[in-house]
């Protein structure tokens, strides 16, 4: 009887990875498909490889028949592999965005025509396979992907995994401007501070609360600084890149009922109005208070 159950237990734990993996297969697939169909707007290009040896990969959107410097912009999905549905709102950010980019009458055209893509639908490749939201380093630790960035207010290991240091590499690199990463399932539009804060307001917190308010007229999410609308967490990628780098995030809880192509116009809206240079007032202010980072770890 024990041997039936044990044996139960492994095939569906199996099977559970074999599907998932067959998901993520898919994901790529809609990626490829976007490639060949408009090689001339979008590229397939990779961040690097997790600590199990997978490439990262993503997407590069740029409408060449417009000339002049553009903008960088990232969107990454799946910093936690059990938020499956983050992944298929960046392919249907994809989706729109080639069709933007190919439409010169849309409202969004000559805007999104400006700046230059990349979409990364799954960061934790590991996670995603095995529905986890976590992921394992080289050691085989595992570890919260989106409390591995550094942190003004709390001083920590950071970049314990070549996923989070890859992204972090790669922002730098191609000194993005303006970053939208994707959570759930809250429903909520948001921007920092997230961290843990006398002052949960940055400098910039009136043009965030001015865009997040016109994003949020497309899917009728809550908006506001982290802290205030979703909690504090120490290590977040919003924060860090913020602080470190001035880029504009911000972070999209999808709804447990998420109309995906409302959210992915949400996050277009969102490209297009932010500034076309990084903030310079993304210093922190406030006066950090005490976080209880080991009693964050199992938070969404």
């Amino acid at each position: 009887m024990r041997k039936n159950l044990f044996f139960t237990v492994v095939m569906l734990t199996v099977l559970s990875v074999f599907v998932s993996a067959a998901e993520y297969d898919k994901i790529l697939g809609e990626m490829r498909s976007l490639v060949q169909e408009n090689p001339e707007y979008v590229q397939m290009m990779d961040i690097g490889k997790n600590d199990q040896g997978n490439f990262i990969y993503g997407l590069r959107f740029e409408n060449k028949s417009v000339e002049g410097n553009k903008t960088p912009q990232l969107l990454v999905g799946t910093h936690h592999g059990n938020e499956r549905q983050s992944a298929y709102l960046c392919t249907e950010a994809a989706r729109l965005l080639m069709n933007v980019l190919k439409d010169k009458d849309h409202a969004l055209n000559e805007s999104l025509s400006s700046k230059v893509f990349y979409l990364v639908p799954v960061l934790n490749v590991g996670g995603f396979n095995s529905y986890d939201r976590r992921e394992r380093d080289s050691n085989g630790w595992s570890l919260d992907p989106n409390r591995d960035y550094p942190d003004p207010c709390v001083e920590k290991s950071n970049f314990r995994l070549s996923s989070t240091r890859n992204l972090s590499q790669f922002v730098a690199k191609q000194s993005i401007v303006a970053a939208v990463t994707v959570h759930g399932y809250i429903g909520t539009f948001t921007y920092p501070w997230g961290i843990y804060t006398s002052n949960t307001k940055t400098m910039d917190d009136d043009l965030y609360s001015l865009i997040a308010e016109k994003c949020c007229e497309v899917n009728n999410y809550r908006y506001g600084t982290h802290t205030d609308v979703i909690y504090p967490a120490s290590g977040a990628f919003e924060d860090w890149c913020y602080h470190k780098h001035g880029t504009w995030t911000m972070l999209l809880e999808l709804s447990r009922s998420a109309d995906l192509k409302k959210d992915a116009l949400a996050v277009m809206t969102y490209f297009a109005l932010i500034p076309t240079e990084k903030s310079t007032q993304h210093v922190h202010k406030g006066k950090c208070t005490q976080s209880n980072i080991r009693g964050e770890e199992g938070r969404p």
